[in-house]
């Protein structure tokens, strides 16, 4: 057996992931803000400002092949000889290949805030409450997870089978036990991705402050309460996707050259069965869950007894992004360009006066 093939050069590292990745936040936020006051002809002032930045974000990357490289080249060595040698394969090279994904467990990512400041303030007969309540509070709770993914094939790679030729001519006889392989050579290919498993992004969200004002008899109350809200629970889940085939990459079977005695028997010539640029396969099998849930109930509320005032002022704004983007199951795009291309095969069959001495 001679073999000079199944090299291999700027191929990317398969990439595999059992088990699971969880990623679980929780956040209890709870300040309180009371000022009473009883006399008579008193004040009571309660203020309150929460400026809250939390983030709960997460990525999530597991099981993803590693992208090919470019301006590789794999490629078997020639091989003469003037022997029977059996078996000869200068095929089975790769280059700039992406690496196949692997993944299956779960990845999980459930953040959980909870926030309700509360603002009160009491004054008795003839006296002045004002309770404000200002609240700036940004969220993020965003996750991206990646898992099963193969890399992209590279670009200009190529991979060859080494050129065989025999000057045997004992090669091809009946007991049909040659053979010679110059192709199975990749080049540039995406990687396939397969994801079993499940995905879950479960974000919740419980926000409702409550601002109190309460003045005796012929008071004033005020009751100002301002909220600038943002809560990102967008999620991108992407599982089981092939990668994406690269561009001008060559992958070509070795020629062949031939000199046997008589017709074959069950001796066999591959030189084809190359690629190049293919996108990859993508698998799926399981869920993707993506559950958002947002309470938000401001309370804003001033009593004043007979003959006082009362104002209650209110201002909310509010953007909660509770998109989701989820791909699964997908095979990459083919690349451009590309050539895949069996090797010549020339023979030489000669006849049985050369075996008359």
């Amino acid at each position: 057996m001679i073999e000079s093939g199944a090299n291999t050069a700027g191929n990317g590292g398969d990439g595999y992931s059992y088990g699971g990745i969880i990623h679980a936040s929780l956040l209890i936020y709870q300040p309180i803000n009371i000022a009473v006051s009883l006399g008579y002809g008193s004040v009571a002032v309660a203020g309150q400002t929460n400026d809250v930045n939390i983030d709960q974000s997460a990525v999530q990357i597991a099981g993803v092949g590693g992208n090919g490289g470019s301006g590789n080249i794999a490629a078997g060595g020639g091989v003469t000889t003037s022997s029977g040698t059996g078996v000869i394969d200068t095929g089975d090279n790769s280059a700039g290949n992406g690496g196949d994904g692997y993944f299956s467990g779960a990845l999980v990512h459930a953040p959980i805030v909870i926030y309700h400041p509360i603002n009160i303030a009491i004054a008795g007969p003839g006296g002045t409450a004002i309770a404000n309540q200002s609240n700036t509070l940004e969220i993020d709770q965003s996750a991206t997870q990646i898992a099963g993914v193969g890399g992209n094939g590279g670009h200009g790679n190529v991979a060859a089978g080494g050129s065989v030729i025999t000057l045997d001519p004992g090669w091809g006889s009946s007991n049909g036990a040659d053979v010679v392989q110059t192709g199975g050579n990749q080049a540039g290919n995406g990687g396939d991705g397969a994801f079993y498993g499940e995905l879950v992004h479960t974000s919740v969200l419980v926000y409702d402050p409550v601002n109190i004002v309460v003045a005796g008899y012929n008071s004033t109350s005020y009751a100002i309460q301002i909220n600038d809200l943002y809560v990102d629970q967008s999620v991108h889940q992407i599982a089981g996707l092939g990668g994406y085939g690269g561009n001008g990459n060559v992958a070509a079977g070795g020629s062949a050259s031939l000199v046997a005695h008589g017709l074959w028997g069950s001796d066999a010539i591959a030189t084809g069965s190359n690629g190049a640029g293919n996108g990859g396969g993508g698998q799926f099998a399981g869920s993707m869950v993506d559950v958002s849930v947002v309470i938000y109930a401001p309370v804003n509320i001033a009593i004043a007894a007979p003959y006082g005032t009362a104002e209650a002022d209110q201002i909310n704004n509010v953007h909660i992004d509770q998109s989701a983007v989820q791909i699964a199951g997908i095979g990459g795009n083919g690349g451009h360009g590309n050539l895949a291309l069996g090797g010549d095969l020339a023979t030489h069959l000669l006849s049985d006066l050369h075996l008359i001495g």
